[in-house]
């Protein structure tokens, strides 16, 4: 009897699935998966959070309903590791969370359900609760030592504090992390944990700390999203986003180990309209690859985010100086050292939760503010644009606008974004390609050949 291909890929073969997709690249095995409704049901099996997880949980479930609940987000390399479907064995979990109170349930979750022990650094309160309580004033204590050990006229004669840092958060910079908490299995002490406290949102600290662009990659309780992924998981590419120390040198090292090329932007960057270093970028827009979760067994809270909070964050991106030369009569451009992340924050009391916008492109923050003006009478809250939601005023969240923000970004991104003289004056060589590619699922898959923005249909 002949044998179908649908026979080979089924989720009743797992043997021979995996076989055939252990040898493609992730977007070789979206686009496999693209071919028809049987073989795309292997895509939970295939990307199984659950299964991932596992490797550091026993109960992967109670933890993403603890991610629900605190909003937190993993990054590093486990969420790499998961989006390309590879395995590294020395890597650790990193768990990002904003507030005292998010960082104390997960730790009782580590201690108390999962057999993990906190491992305090030396500048450290032992018991855990203490050491997160007082994370500020311990974190700027050690901050001291490494500055007085770093000025120290004999440095030699003391224990250098830089030492201590382990894992991969030790490559980071701090701007936006207020603590770091290590946890080790007690019988497995491979499997180990870093809690990280998030100055503001948990993906500000992914934006404004990671040192290069192969690890701008995460996971929520229900979605997985890379910010780069043609880069990431095609190219293997990675260009800078901080200067690097001796810390995040030993980051790149070992990633070059794994097969990554680290470059700098440079003065002119070859896929120009296509490119995703763009002075605008948003979480899920045409450049970034967002894959929702299976989420069954997952339990949400009334503080989980709608998923808009996510898919309308932005942040900007600055790989030019620029300025008018009088002598040469014309605009004159020089690059960074590295690409600059820019974005403020924003958690006024026109909104219930933290969002993150690009300050880049300045016409974006203002707007946000001329609407906040607008809706601050009581009387006002009239305004509205195209798929706005109705609001029910007796509801007693009804005084909440970020069911509204969505709109009002869609309304600035086609009405005066274009407008915005960070194109003109910054990035003259992106052209037209200020106009947003379009997210068509129907796009067929010949058009995706060379062309950054239409692969993010099979991404999806």
């Amino acid at each position: 009897m002949a044998i179908h291909l649908l026979d080979l890929l089924s989720p009743a073969q797992p043997i021979l699935y995996n076989a055939v997709f252990a040898h493609l690249e992730p977007l070789d095995a979206l686009r496999l998966l693209a071919t028809c409704r049987t073989i795309q049901a292997l895509k939970p099996l295939l990307w199984s959070i659950n299964r991932s997880l596992r490797r550091f949980v026993s109960d992967p479930l109670a933890f993403r309903s603890l991610m629900a609940k605190h909003n937190a987000i993993v990054s590093g390399s486990h969420a790499l590791q998961f989006l390309a479907r590879i395995y590294w064995s020395e890597s650790d979990l990193d768990v990002y969370i904003t507030g005292g109170l998010g960082l104390q349930e997960f730790a009782k979750h580590l201690i108390e359900r999962e057999g993990y022990i906190y491992s305090p650094y030396s500048w450290q309160s032992d018991n855990v609760k203490a050491a997160m309580d007082k994370r500020r004033e311990e974190g700027r204590a050690h901050i001291k030592r490494v500055f007085d050990f770093l000025t120290s006229s004999d440095p030699e004669d003391e224990t250098n504090p830089l030492d201590e840092m382990g894992g991969e958060i030790s490559a980071y910079s701090s701007r936006q992390i207020d603590g770091v908490f290590n946890f080790v299995h007690r019988t497995n002490p491979n499997r180990r944990i870093q809690l990280i406290g998030s100055r503001k949102a948990p993906l500000a600290a992914v934006l404004a700390d990671y040192y290069a662009t192969h690890i701008f990659n995460f996971f929520t309780w229900n979605a997985a999203y890379s910010l780069f992924p043609r880069h990431t998981l095609i190219d293997k590419q990675a260009y800078y986003t901080n200067s690097l120390t001796d810390r995040s040198r030993l980051g790149v090292s070992k990633y070059k180990d794994r097969g990554y090329r680290f470059l700098h932007y440079g003065e002119y960057h070859k896929c120009v309209k296509t490119c995703p270093f763009r002075p605008h970028r948003r979480v899920g827009d045409a450049y970034s690859w967002v894959m929702k979760l299976d989420t069954t067994g997952v339990e949400i809270s009334k503080d989980t985010e709608p998923m808009d909070v996510m898919l309308t964050t932005t942040w900007g991106m600055k790989m030019h100086r620029s300025w008018w030369s009088g002598v040469e009569r014309q605009r004159m451009f020089r690059a960074e050292s590295h690409i600059r992340i820019l974005f403020g924050s924003d958690q006024t009391e026109c909104f219930q939760y933290m969002h993150l916008y690009d300050n880049h492109s300045t016409s974006w923050p203002k707007f946000l503010t001329e609407m906040q003006k607008l809706l601050a009478p009581m009387g006002k809250y009239q305004v509205g644009f195209d798929g706005d939601k109705q609001k029910d005023w007796m509801d007693e969240d009804a005084f909440w606008m970020d069911d509204q923000f969505a709109a009002w970004y869609r309304f600035w991104e086609e009405s005066i974004m274009p407008y915005d003289n960070v194109w003109e004056w910054q990035y003259p060589m992106l052209g037209d390609g200020v106009t947003v590619p379009e997210e068509s699922e129907e796009e067929s898959d010949a058009e995706m050949t060379g062309q950054y923005a239409s692969f993010s249909t099979v991404w999806r």
